[in-house]
């Protein structure tokens, strides 16, 4: 969703900028829609910007909880010279880099260790990035490059009240509360004297937990110069080949094209499953405090449409159905955080006796349907994404879940994986 200013709101905009100095006249109280008018324009004319943050996301549940974070840097120089880039520590506790930038011809990605990719262009890097970096690799670039970053913005709040002013970090800001189109209430601190963003917050709640998650900038540095070759990052290992650019009609063809759906088998894993198109295959390491985990992941997508099953064998402690609940937790958690969505409803469910979870979330722009299994020791994941509710019916998302059948081991099997085992 591009928002695209008149030249009248512009201009409305900037005369109101030449006469309040440097945000307000502080005789007169400013309405929160007009700081947040103010604060696009102000960026919207940044030469240059910099900062440092991080990501702080805290999961209060009734069996305790927990606190992520995840530190992230932002570069950019107009008009179109751009790097993000964050630590993610939910693979390795070590942390992996992950790099979004763009010289200024060409964008890229670099997912350590083995994914370096040329991009499309750089608002299809920096959307790619969005989920996995809990937003923070939107917010601002969406910000600065208007007309090249799509979707939400913090200036498309409705209902925004001021607060009133606090210090934040030491510096004094506005407070201002709004909420997302979809429904869920953000909190914004901006910096009075500079009108520069400082901290988002947003909470969600459901039954069992309130998930906290709050995005915070500083060393915030603009209008300053920044050497060109920090943008021309060089990643350790080779350019991952990659397909030509489709045209206009070929991307159209590909957004109206229809599934045809068609079964899918998976020895190894053993399951089969509806797809609707033949499903590329990656595999995915996660090392966590419980060890590692080796995920096998079956991806198809067609038009607006995406369908994926992810099985992981799990380590006995975790593997017990007596524990399901806390590992559906978990899977429900992650995928909340790498889908940026927001949990609308869960239902425990169940198949030929092994414990289930359905789960249901919201997109932007879109819903998610999450199945989670777990079957003698291993985990599966079932998902459909739909970017357009339209995409695909209620009959045909009940026609991939109903169509997965998984099979147990037989005991040679098993007898011989436990003897490998010791």
């Amino acid at each position: 969703m591009s928002r695209k200013p008149t030249i009248l709101r512009w201009a409305t905009i900037t005369l109101g900028l030449l006469l309040v100095t440097p945000v307000v006249n502080s005789q007169e109280k400013p309405t929160a829609r007009l700081l947040l008018d103010q604060m696009a324009a102000k960026y919207s004319r940044l030469a240059s910007y910099q900062d440092e943050g991080v990501v702080i996301t805290t999961y209060d549940e009734e069996t305790g909880g927990r606190i992520e974070k995840l530190p992230f840097k932002t570069s950019f120089k107009r008009p179109n010279l751009f790097r993000f880039e964050w630590t993610d520590y939910f693979l390795s506790k070590l942390g992996t880099k992950r790099v979004v930038w763009s010289n200024g011809k060409n964008a890229f990605t670099y997912w350590e260790p083995d994914r370096y990719e040329k991009e499309k262009y750089l608002g299809l890097a920096i959307a790619g990035a969005t989920g996995v970096s809990s937003g923070s690799a939107h917010t601002v670039s969406r910000l600065l490059l208007e007309d090249e970053v799509n979707g939400f913005s913090v200036t498309d709040l409705n209902g925004t009240s001021l607060l009133g002013e606090e210090l934040f970090e030491g510096v004094l800001c506005y407070h201002i509360k709004g909420a997302h189109p979809d429904g869920q209430f953000y909190e914004l601190w901006i910096g009075k004297s500079d009108l520069l963003l400082r901290k988002v917050r947003e909470e969600s709640k459901d039954s069992n937990t309130v998930r906290t998650e709050e995005e915070i900038r500083r060393n915030i540095h603009v209008n300053e110069p920044i050497a060109n070759a920090l943008f021309d990052y060089k990643p350790p290992i080779e350019l991952t080949p990659g397909k030509e650019s489709e045209s206009l009609e070929d991307l159209t063809s590909i957004l109206d094209a229809a599934p045809v759906w068609t079964e899918f088998k998976s020895e190894a894993g053993r399951f089969s499953i509806l797809m609707p198109a033949k499903p590329n295959y990656v595999t995915q390491t996660f090392e966590t405090g419980q060890g590692r985990f080796e995920h096998h992941v079956f991806i198809a997508s067609v038009g607006l449409l995406a369908c994926f099953v992810d099985y992981a064998d799990m380590p006995k402690q975790l593997g017990d159905a007596k524990n399901s609940d806390a590992l559906f937790d978990l899977a429900r958690d992650e995928f909340l955080k790498g889908a940026q969505a927001r949990l609308e409803r869960e239902t425990n469910i169940s198949m030929d006796g092994h414990p289930g979870r359905e789960v249901r979330m919201h997109v932007y722009g879109g819903a998610v349907r999450l199945r989670v299994f777990l079957i003698s020791g291993r985990l599966y994941q079932l998902s459909i994404t739909l970017l357009d509710n339209k995409a695909a019916s209620e009959e045909s998302i009940e026609k991939f879940f109903k169509s997965f059948k998984a099979t147990t081991p037989s005991k040679s099997i098993a007898l011989r994986s436990s003897h490998f085992g010791k």
